[in-house]
């Protein structure tokens, strides 16, 4: 078959693009085993399909398929199928370690060898991270003299991914000092990462390099004190070159330099080596092992720190309390083998006959109602709020129930999204009397944040996490709170 008469070749000029990549096999048993062709005919594709779409006025680039591996059992077949795509006008040659099992310096010697004899075209990377390496062996190929990489936002791909370019961007541009992003767009990078994995619905990596929540955050108290003297001594850049930010985490293996780091953070107290502020750091620390020791974890809670904080602290006023709940189920059929799966039309599943609870919560809350200030007689401080509402669960109903609480003074938290519940039993021989953590992540839609709860009973834990999460989200009105127990004793 002639060129021409190709109908997916007629399908790419169709489509009118400027450029056009082709993929070709580069390795000869690939070539013999999987294309059933032989050698000399997959050169005369690669050389004429090219050719024809040049002649057509495309440019046109290469891909040139398992090319490491191929290099590595015949390098002559593979420099071939490089000389046939140079023959037919192709201005990149891509070379591609498909499988992903290359490692680097294998990538440099075949790179550095494309690159010394094709200088006529780009040439470029197209690795794979089946074996962890893809961001490694597309640096190393860019160092040889590769100047084009491909790759994808936080290395989505088949498999176990391909080259991550939310690392392969700021390592280049911050390490080897390419020049080709400037520091501007450079600031956008986590914000970038995060989006994409919003659009996909996946939970963003937090051990991600320069974008995850965690790539600069630190626990050991001997790093966090060399920290506050030096940033760069336990960090290989400024987080916010990238977007990102510095974070402290807190555990029973943090030391008082965690805590300070924490305190002057949100910003109430400059002098962080002052005595007072060292010593309720202390008491703050050894309230954090207490609580670790009977089960609760704080490295992915800085919300429930940061609040454990606050209130250890003279003058702050919650925005609103919990005076009393109460939460009940109600199940018309418990015969578990008989429910059945529905799927609502919103793409959500439910089931058919399942329990539907209810729960009641009273609230304290700021009075905020301008018309109460106004009269002439003097206005409360406060205000008690009774809430009813129903749920697909207790913990739905509480949440449900204290939103309907707290909106009315309170607009913004209807804003607030519940985005992800994990509950884990602490002591499983203790059965059903087994202590409960519950985790909850909340979310704005710009800040997302986590509370943490430990307690035998469920409902409670989660009601804790519940609270802390949503008094996290109105800590700006603390300072206008009037709820402090000497107002209303």
């Amino acid at each position: 078959m002639d060129a021409e008469d190709d109908v997916q070749l007629g399908a790419l000029l169709d489509s009118e693009a400027p450029t056009l990549c082709l993929v070709a096999k580069s390795h000869s048993w690939q070539v013999e085993e999987i294309l059933r062709t032989s050698r000399e005919e997959n050169i005369n594709m690669i050389a004429d399909s090219v050719k024809y779409l040049v002649s057509q006025g495309r440019q046109v680039f290469v891909d040139l398929e398992h090319f490491f591996d191929g290099y590595s059992a015949d390098s002559e077949y593979s420099l071939a199928c490089c000389q046939a795509a140079i023959n037919g006008g192709a201005k990149c040659l891509v070379l591609c370690d498909t499988n992903g099992g290359s490692m680097p310096w294998q990538i440099e010697k075949a790179t550095k060898e494309v690159v010394e004899n094709f200088s006529s075209a780009t040439v470029g990377i197209h690795a794979h991270n089946d074996c962890g390496m893809a961001v490694a062996n597309s640096i190393v190929a860019s160092n040889a003299g590769a100047g084009l990489i491909q790759g994808t936002i936080n290395g989505i791909g088949e498999r176990t991914g391909n080259a991550d370019l939310c690392s392969i961007v700021p390592s280049l541009a911050l390490h080897v000092g390419t020049k080709f992003i400037s520091a501007v767009e450079l600031k956008e990078l986590t914000s970038v990462s995060r989006y994409v994995d919003e659009l996909l619905n996946r939970a963003p990596s937090s051990g991600a390099p320069f974008v995850g929540s965690s790539a600069f955050a630190h626990k050991g108290g001997l790093h966090v004190a060399a920290m506050e003297r030096n940033p760069l001594s336990y960090q290989h850049i400024d987080p916010s070159l990238v977007g990102n930010e510095q974070r402290y985490l807190i555990s029973e293996l943090s030391g008082r330099q965690n805590i300070l780091g924490k305190m002057k953070k949100i910003g109430l107290y400059d002098d962080a080596d002052s005595p007072q502020a060292s010593k309720r750091a202390l008491a703050i620390l050894e309230h954090v092992k207490q609580l670790e020791s009977e089960g609760y974890t704080f490295e992915g809670a800085e919300a429930s720190v940061h609040l454990m904080i606050l209130h250890s602290t003279f003058g702050y006023c919650a925005p609103f309390t919990v005076l009393d709940y109460s939460a009940q189920v109600y199940d018309t059929n418990i015969d578990s083998s008989s429910r059945i799966i529905k799927r609502e039309e919103n793409g959500q599943f439910s089931l058919l006959g399942s329990s539907t609870a209810r729960a009641t919560i009273k609230v304290r809350t700021v009075n905020l109602d301008d018309m109460d200030y106004d009269s002439s007689a003097a206005p409360l401080l406060y205000k008690d709020r009774l809430e009813v509402s129903d749920g697909a669960g207790p913990v739905d109903a509480l949440a449900k129930a204290l939103k309907r609480a707290l909106e009315p003074d309170h607009p913004s938290i209807r804003n607030i999204k519940l985005v992800d519940y994990k509950v884990r039993i602490l002591d499983p021989n203790s059965a059903t009397r087994a202590s409960t953590r519950v985790m909850i992540d909340f979310s704005d839609g710009e800040e997302t944040w986590t509370t943490v709860s430990v307690d035998q009973n469920i409902i409670s834990a989660s009601l804790n996490a519940l609270v802390d999460g949503f008094e996290y989200a109105l800590i700006e009105h603390a300072q206008s709170c009037m709820l402090c127990d000497e107002f209303y004793e």
